[in-house]
């Protein structure tokens, strides 16, 4: 899964399965949220709906997805 920590607020975004993506605050509560930054479910009610849309929404070709930017991340536990 793709998956990003939040450089202001330290919550983690990962995109599930579904295409939705889950946010965990640094206290541990959870929210699901659309690619929109809707929410959906959960006890945090609020994400960032830019980082919502780069993780979740269309993504760039295989061809193009070349530079660091693109490349997959560490896993969560390593952060």
């Amino acid at each position: 899964m793709r998956t990003r920590r939040h450089a202001l607020s330290g919550a983690l975004y990962d995109v599930r399965d579904d295409g939705n993506v889950e946010v965990t605050s640094r206290r541990g509560i959870t929210g699901v949220f659309t690619p929109d930054g809707e929410w959906i479910s959960g006890e945090l009610r609020h994400a960032d709906p830019h980082l919502c849309g780069w993780l979740a929404g269309p993504q760039l070709p295989p061809r193009l997805a070349v530079l660091p930017r693109f490349r997959p991340t560490e896993s969560a536990s390593a952060q």
